[in-house]
């Protein structure tokens, strides 16, 4: 995950896994892909800090400020 950009890059092994598998394991964590939603249910349980707007644009180019996450593991 690029923090600056919101956006992540995957590689994978096409001969174990496919990019919609890729896309439903992201949302089940939580998370929006551009192909799937992410599951409500796991977003909800995210720490605050994890959490983002769900208008927030992705895949940009500009400056974040760094979030505290000492409080848990990524």
């Amino acid at each position: 995950w690029d923090v600056d950009k919101k956006k992540i890059d995957v590689s994978f092994d096409d001969t174990k896994t496919d990019v919609m598998a890729i896309h439903k394991a992201i949302a089940a964590s939580g998370y929006d892909t551009e192909k799937v939603a992410g599951s409500e249910e796991a977003y909800k349980d995210l720490p605050g800090c994890c959490q983002y707007d769900h208008e927030m644009m992705m895949n940009q180019s500009g400056e974040m400020t760094s979030e505290d996450h000492s409080n848990h593991d990524h």
